[in-house]
Protein backbone atom coordinates (compact mmCIF):
# COMPACT_ATOMS: atom_id res chain seq x y z
CA UNK A 1 0.00 0.00 0.00
CA UNK A 2 1.44 3.68 -0.82
CA UNK A 3 2.54 5.36 1.85
CA UNK A 4 -0.38 8.19 1.17
CA UNK A 5 -2.94 5.50 2.32
CA UNK A 6 -1.54 4.58 5.25
CA UNK A 7 -1.11 8.36 6.23
CA UNK A 8 -4.93 8.39 5.07
CA UNK A 9 -5.90 5.38 7.28
CA UNK A 10 -3.95 6.48 10.57
CA UNK A 11 -5.39 9.84 10.28
CA UNK A 12 -8.66 8.24 9.94
CA UNK A 13 -8.00 6.12 13.56
CA UNK A 14 -6.73 9.33 14.70
CA UNK A 15 -10.17 11.03 14.30
CA UNK A 16 -12.25 8.08 15.40
CA UNK A 17 -10.43 8.29 19.00
CA UNK A 18 -11.30 11.61 19.56
CA UNK A 19 -14.53 11.32 18.53
CA UNK A 20 -14.44 12.99 15.19
CA UNK A 21 -16.37 10.39 13.28
CA UNK A 22 -18.05 12.79 10.39
CA UNK A 23 -14.12 13.36 9.75
CA UNK A 24 -13.08 10.12 10.16
CA UNK A 25 -16.18 8.57 8.01
CA UNK A 26 -14.76 10.96 5.32
CA UNK A 27 -11.10 9.34 5.59
CA UNK A 28 -12.50 6.42 5.33
CA UNK A 29 -14.50 6.97 2.35
CA UNK A 30 -11.18 8.12 0.88
CA UNK A 31 -9.34 5.16 1.70
CA UNK A 32 -11.79 2.67 -0.03
CA UNK A 33 -12.50 4.95 -3.19
CA UNK A 34 -8.63 5.59 -3.61
CA UNK A 35 -7.88 1.77 -4.19
CA UNK A 36 -10.16 1.00 -7.20
CA UNK A 37 -10.75 2.88 -10.71
CA UNK A 38 -14.43 1.62 -10.10
CA UNK A 39 -16.24 0.94 -6.95
CA UNK A 40 -18.54 -2.37 -6.41
CA UNK A 41 -20.35 -4.13 -3.97
CA UNK A 42 -17.57 -7.42 -4.86
CA UNK A 43 -14.86 -5.33 -3.84
CA UNK A 44 -12.60 -6.25 -0.78
CA UNK A 45 -9.70 -7.47 -0.05
CA UNK A 46 -8.04 -4.54 -1.36
CA UNK A 47 -6.34 -2.89 1.91
CA UNK A 48 -3.28 -4.05 3.12
CA UNK A 49 -3.57 -3.21 6.57
CA UNK A 50 -3.72 -5.25 8.81
CA UNK A 51 -6.06 -5.12 11.79
CA UNK A 52 -3.17 -6.97 14.35
CA UNK A 53 -0.94 -4.15 13.51
CA UNK A 54 -3.19 -1.88 14.92
CA UNK A 55 -4.79 -3.66 17.34
CA UNK A 56 -4.30 -1.09 20.42
CA UNK A 57 -5.44 1.60 17.94
CA UNK A 58 -8.54 -0.07 16.96
CA UNK A 59 -9.31 -1.46 20.60
CA UNK A 60 -8.91 2.69 21.44
CA UNK A 61 -11.81 3.01 18.86
CA UNK A 62 -14.25 0.45 19.84
CA UNK A 63 -13.57 1.75 24.06
CA UNK A 64 -14.81 5.40 22.89
CA UNK A 65 -17.71 4.65 21.59
CA UNK A 66 -18.94 1.70 23.53
CA UNK A 67 -18.50 4.25 26.67
CA UNK A 68 -19.73 6.94 24.89
CA UNK A 69 -23.67 7.60 24.56
CA UNK A 70 -24.73 5.35 21.13
CA UNK A 71 -23.99 7.11 18.19
CA UNK A 72 -25.09 6.50 14.63
CA UNK A 73 -21.79 8.47 13.49
CA UNK A 74 -19.47 6.77 15.68
CA UNK A 75 -20.73 3.19 14.71
CA UNK A 76 -20.94 3.77 11.24
CA UNK A 77 -17.20 4.87 11.23
CA UNK A 78 -16.55 1.75 13.11
CA UNK A 79 -17.90 -0.24 10.46
CA UNK A 80 -15.78 1.67 8.00
CA UNK A 81 -13.13 0.88 10.04
CA UNK A 82 -13.26 -3.21 10.05
CA UNK A 83 -14.16 -2.98 6.34
CA UNK A 84 -10.64 -1.78 5.73
CA UNK A 85 -9.12 -4.12 7.59
CA UNK A 86 -11.70 -6.82 6.43
CA UNK A 87 -13.49 -8.29 9.57
CA UNK A 88 -16.50 -8.64 8.48
CA UNK A 89 -17.96 -10.17 11.36
CA UNK A 90 -16.99 -7.42 13.54
CA UNK A 91 -18.65 -5.30 10.61
CA UNK A 92 -21.43 -6.58 10.53
CA UNK A 93 -21.94 -5.96 14.30
CA UNK A 94 -21.63 -2.50 14.21
CA UNK A 95 -24.09 -2.08 11.56
CA UNK A 96 -26.66 -3.73 13.21
CA UNK A 97 -26.34 -1.62 16.23
CA UNK A 98 -26.13 1.64 13.58
CA UNK A 99 -29.35 0.73 12.49
CA UNK A 100 -31.19 0.36 15.90
CA UNK A 101 -30.48 3.91 15.93
CA UNK A 102 -31.26 5.38 12.35
CA UNK A 103 -32.99 2.98 10.10
CA UNK A 104 -34.16 5.70 7.55
CA UNK A 105 -30.24 6.03 6.36
CA UNK A 106 -29.67 4.45 3.26
CA UNK A 107 -26.28 3.96 3.38
CA UNK A 108 -26.12 1.82 6.63
CA UNK A 109 -28.81 -0.38 4.59
CA UNK A 110 -26.25 -0.73 1.44
CA UNK A 111 -23.26 -1.57 3.96
CA UNK A 112 -25.33 -3.74 5.92
CA UNK A 113 -25.75 -5.43 2.45
CA UNK A 114 -22.78 -5.47 1.15
CA UNK A 115 -21.53 -7.62 4.59
CA UNK A 116 -24.29 -10.01 4.57
CA UNK A 117 -22.83 -10.67 0.98
CA UNK A 118 -19.27 -11.52 1.83
CA UNK A 119 -20.38 -13.41 4.84
CA UNK A 120 -22.46 -15.75 2.30
CA UNK A 121 -26.00 -14.65 3.43
CA UNK A 122 -27.22 -13.78 0.03
CA UNK A 123 -31.19 -14.20 1.44
CA UNK A 124 -30.67 -11.44 3.93
CA UNK A 125 -28.39 -9.53 1.81
CA UNK A 126 -30.97 -8.94 -0.97
CA UNK A 127 -33.08 -7.87 1.69
CA UNK A 128 -31.31 -5.61 3.05
CA UNK A 129 -30.44 -4.23 -0.15
CA UNK A 130 -34.07 -3.52 -1.05
CA UNK A 131 -34.35 -2.10 2.16
CA UNK A 132 -31.51 0.45 0.93
CA UNK A 133 -33.39 0.94 -2.29
CA UNK A 134 -36.54 2.19 -0.77
CA UNK A 135 -34.67 4.88 0.91
CA UNK A 136 -32.71 6.15 -2.52
CA UNK A 137 -33.84 3.84 -5.78
CA UNK A 138 -30.67 5.68 -7.42
CA UNK A 139 -28.36 3.67 -5.07
CA UNK A 140 -26.54 2.04 -7.60
CA UNK A 141 -24.33 -0.16 -5.70
CA UNK A 142 -27.63 -1.56 -3.85
CA UNK A 143 -28.74 -1.77 -7.28
CA UNK A 144 -25.39 -4.14 -8.68
CA UNK A 145 -25.83 -6.18 -5.12
CA UNK A 146 -29.46 -6.80 -6.06
CA UNK A 147 -28.61 -8.31 -9.17
CA UNK A 148 -25.48 -10.54 -8.05
CA UNK A 149 -27.92 -11.54 -5.33
CA UNK A 150 -30.47 -12.63 -7.66
CA UNK A 151 -27.56 -14.14 -9.71
CA UNK A 152 -26.44 -16.13 -6.86
CA UNK A 153 -30.10 -17.28 -5.74
CA UNK A 154 -29.86 -18.49 -9.29
CA UNK A 155 -32.79 -16.44 -10.91
CA UNK A 156 -30.12 -14.60 -13.76
CA UNK A 157 -33.43 -13.14 -15.36
CA UNK A 158 -34.34 -11.20 -12.08
CA UNK A 159 -30.54 -10.01 -11.94
CA UNK A 160 -30.59 -8.37 -15.46
CA UNK A 161 -32.69 -5.00 -14.76
CA UNK A 162 -31.30 -3.80 -11.79
CA UNK A 163 -27.44 -4.19 -12.87
CA UNK A 164 -28.20 -2.18 -16.34
CA UNK A 165 -29.60 0.32 -14.00
CA UNK A 166 -26.96 0.45 -11.73
CA UNK A 167 -25.15 0.54 -14.92
CA UNK A 168 -26.94 3.70 -16.58
CA UNK A 169 -26.47 5.29 -12.57
CA UNK A 170 -22.23 5.04 -13.13
CA UNK A 171 -21.43 3.72 -16.45
CA UNK A 172 -18.00 3.85 -16.33
CA UNK A 173 -18.52 0.93 -13.91
CA UNK A 174 -16.85 -2.21 -15.53
CA UNK A 175 -17.45 -4.23 -12.70
CA UNK A 176 -21.09 -4.19 -13.68
CA UNK A 177 -20.21 -4.32 -17.70
CA UNK A 178 -18.75 -7.80 -16.33
CA UNK A 179 -21.54 -8.89 -14.28
CA UNK A 180 -23.92 -8.22 -16.93
CA UNK A 181 -21.51 -9.74 -19.86
CA UNK A 182 -20.90 -13.18 -17.51
CA UNK A 183 -24.92 -13.78 -16.85
CA UNK A 184 -25.85 -12.81 -20.22
CA UNK A 185 -23.69 -14.99 -21.76
CA UNK A 186 -25.00 -17.54 -19.32
CA UNK A 187 -28.66 -16.59 -20.90
CA UNK A 188 -27.06 -16.93 -24.29
CA UNK A 189 -27.12 -13.40 -25.45
CA UNK A 190 -24.25 -13.85 -26.28
CA UNK A 191 -23.75 -10.51 -28.85
CA UNK A 192 -24.55 -8.19 -26.35
CA UNK A 193 -22.63 -9.92 -23.61
CA UNK A 194 -19.48 -9.52 -25.97
CA UNK A 195 -20.72 -5.50 -26.03
CA UNK A 196 -20.11 -5.55 -22.28
CA UNK A 197 -17.20 -7.29 -22.24
CA UNK A 198 -15.54 -5.36 -24.71
CA UNK A 199 -16.37 -2.17 -23.03
CA UNK A 200 -14.97 -3.28 -19.55
CA UNK A 201 -12.01 -4.34 -21.16
CA UNK A 202 -11.78 -0.84 -22.69
CA UNK A 203 -11.86 0.28 -19.27
CA UNK A 204 -9.24 -2.54 -17.53
CA UNK A 205 -7.46 -4.32 -20.30
CA UNK A 206 -5.11 -6.79 -18.50
CA UNK A 207 -8.04 -7.55 -15.77
CA UNK A 208 -7.95 -11.63 -15.61
CA UNK A 209 -11.50 -12.09 -14.42
CA UNK A 210 -12.66 -9.78 -17.48
CA UNK A 211 -10.12 -11.65 -20.15
CA UNK A 212 -11.72 -14.84 -18.52
CA UNK A 213 -15.28 -13.82 -19.20
CA UNK A 214 -14.03 -12.88 -22.97
CA UNK A 215 -12.26 -16.43 -23.98
CA UNK A 216 -15.45 -18.02 -22.31
CA UNK A 217 -17.88 -15.50 -24.81
CA UNK A 218 -15.73 -16.51 -27.40
CA UNK A 219 -15.72 -20.16 -27.09
CA UNK A 220 -19.36 -20.10 -27.07
CA UNK A 221 -19.66 -18.35 -30.17
CA UNK A 222 -17.33 -20.96 -31.75
CA UNK A 223 -14.21 -18.61 -32.17
CA UNK A 224 -12.17 -21.44 -31.17
CA UNK A 225 -8.81 -19.93 -31.98
CA UNK A 226 -9.30 -16.40 -30.83
CA UNK A 227 -10.63 -18.04 -26.88
CA UNK A 228 -7.21 -19.90 -26.87
CA UNK A 229 -5.25 -16.82 -27.72
CA UNK A 230 -6.90 -15.35 -24.81
CA UNK A 231 -6.86 -18.09 -22.88
CA UNK A 232 -3.25 -18.42 -23.78
CA UNK A 233 -2.77 -14.78 -22.61
CA UNK A 234 -4.08 -15.41 -19.18
CA UNK A 235 -2.57 -18.43 -18.47
CA UNK A 236 1.02 -16.47 -19.04
CA UNK A 237 0.42 -14.06 -16.57
CA UNK A 238 0.12 -16.49 -13.67
CA UNK A 239 -3.57 -16.16 -13.21
CA UNK A 240 -4.89 -17.57 -10.01
CA UNK A 241 -7.14 -21.27 -10.01
CA UNK A 242 -10.28 -19.19 -9.35
CA UNK A 243 -9.53 -16.70 -12.26
CA UNK A 244 -9.57 -19.29 -14.83
CA UNK A 245 -12.78 -21.05 -16.35
CA UNK A 246 -10.86 -24.59 -16.40
CA UNK A 247 -14.31 -26.41 -17.41
CA UNK A 248 -14.12 -24.34 -20.61
CA UNK A 249 -10.28 -24.37 -21.14
CA UNK A 250 -11.09 -28.03 -21.29
CA UNK A 251 -13.93 -27.91 -23.61
CA UNK A 252 -11.68 -26.28 -25.75
CA UNK A 253 -8.55 -28.17 -25.77
CA UNK A 254 -11.24 -31.21 -26.89
CA UNK A 255 -12.52 -29.01 -29.62
CA UNK A 256 -9.26 -27.90 -31.07
CA UNK A 257 -7.72 -31.93 -31.21
CA UNK A 258 -5.23 -30.99 -28.36
CA UNK A 259 -6.38 -33.86 -25.77
CA UNK A 260 -3.65 -34.56 -23.97
CA UNK A 261 -3.70 -31.08 -22.83
CA UNK A 262 -7.39 -31.51 -22.27
CA UNK A 263 -6.55 -34.56 -20.47
CA UNK A 264 -4.13 -32.50 -18.22
CA UNK A 265 -6.69 -30.12 -17.04
CA UNK A 266 -9.41 -32.90 -16.39
CA UNK A 267 -6.78 -34.56 -13.99
CA UNK A 268 -5.92 -31.08 -12.60
CA UNK A 269 -9.98 -30.32 -11.96
CA UNK A 270 -10.33 -33.79 -10.00
CA UNK A 271 -7.62 -33.15 -7.67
Amino acid sequence: MARTELEVFKKALEKTKKGQFLEAIKLYDELIHSTTSAYSVITQDSFKISEWEYLQDISECEKLVNSSKASFEGLMALSLLFKIVCNYDRRNMFLKQAIKLNSNDSRVWREYGQTAFHLGNIRNAIQYFQEALNLDSNDSISLEGTGLCYYYLDEPLKAINPLKKALSLKPENHYIMNHLAFILSELGELDTAMEYIQKALLLDQMNIIYLDTYACILFLQEKYDQSLVVFEKILSNKAKDWEISWDILTNLYEVLGLHVKAKQLEEKLFL
